[in-house]
């Protein structure tokens, strides 16, 4: 048998859902005959199928060398790919199944962290007040995943911060976050009702963060007309909180994420400085979203709404 990977598109695609699926379901058995009876099928028939996709592909996918059940090299490969595919199309399914029914559809959306960890919950509690039957899968993912995965059709919709760049996507802003310095409780900021570039140009800062968010930072304290040299740059916010809470210096982070510098017991200052991001929820021009979830995206604005309405309170917790 031919186990050259590089066989046309055109055989790959000639594969059927349920080819994929019998070969997915054998991939996780200890053997063909458990596979065939978790899918109701002859053990022939099941082995039938997977030699059909072997020969389609031109590849060994499992390892007839051995007493039991074990995918080849190859096979290990297809797996994901067959996973990934059966679920997506089952997904799919019972997504354009449910459309009719306003009570039992489903929907899938990214979010950025930030927002999955805060707006999310809040949205999400109302959203189920009126749909308490309706399936959201969240996914958390970095932002620079989220339009691309609204482009491909993976999600219905995202929020994510505005991209720099053009894009053929819709993209309506959903909230201003102002960034906050994170210090220690010991820290000279932490009585401060405010800190601006002057009162922490002296102090060791830790830079968090990547892409835009990182650049919009370092943008900020050039425009102060400083020329800073950060401690630390660190691509994970989490990280730069973890080096705050040891004592290494003082950082800067979005809003949205001041609930994990509060747990971890540091404190939370407002930022006198013109510094923000947008977030913006994104979503395809040529894609009609059903009710309940234009429903959900104004749930996740009355969210974002209620969190600005609270930043400008000006509270500080410790």
């Amino acid at each position: 048998m031919n186990d050259n990977l590089n066989e046309s598109d055109s055989v790959i695609t000639n594969l059927t859902i349920r080819q994929l699926k019998v070969f997915a379901t054998a991939s996780r058995s200890a053997s063909f005959s458990e596979a065939a009876k978790r899918l109701g099928i002859s053990q022939p028939s099941l082995s039938a199928t997977i030699a059909k996709v072997e020969q389609q592909l031109g590849l060994s996918l499992f390892d007839r060398s051995s007493r039991s059940l074990r995918l080849s090299a190859h096979g290990e490969r297809m797996a994901v790919v067959a996973d990934d595919l059966v679920r997506n199309f089952e997904e799919a399914m019972r997504s354009i199944g449910d459309v009719a029914s306003t009570r039992r559809g489903s929907t899938s959306l990214a979010l950025v962290p930030s927002v999955a960890a805060g707006l999310a919950a809040q949205a999400l509690t109302l959203f189920y007040r009126d749909h308490p039957d309706f399936q959201v899968t969240l996914h958390d993912i970095p932002g620079a995943q989220v339009a691309a995965w609204v482009n491909d059709r993976v999600v219905d919709f995202g929020i994510a911060a505005r991209s720099p760049e053009p894009s053929e996507l819709l993209a309506d802003t959903l909230l201003h976050d102002p960034f906050v310095v994170v210090c220690r409780p010991d820290s000279p900021l932490a009585s401060r009702k405010s800190a601006g570039w002057g009162d922490i140009a002296e102090l060791p800062l830790i830079v968090g963060g990547i892409g835009k968010l990182r650049r919009d930072v370092e943008n900020s304290w050039l425009q102060a007309g400083l020329s800073l040299r950060p401690r630390f740059v660190v691509e994970q916010i989490r990280t730069a909180l973890m080096l705050v809470d040891a004592g290494l210096g003082v950082t800067l982070i979005p809003r949205l994420h001041q609930q994990e510098a509060r747990q971890a017991g540091l404190v939370v200052v407002p930022a006198r400085m013109a510094l923000q991001r947008e977030l913006v929820i994104v979503r395809r021009a040529d894609r009609a979203l059903p009710g309940p979830v234009e429903h959900l995206i104004e749930c996740f604005r009355q969210a974002a709404a209620a969190e600005a309405k609270a930043g400008q309170g000006g509270s500080r917790k410790r």
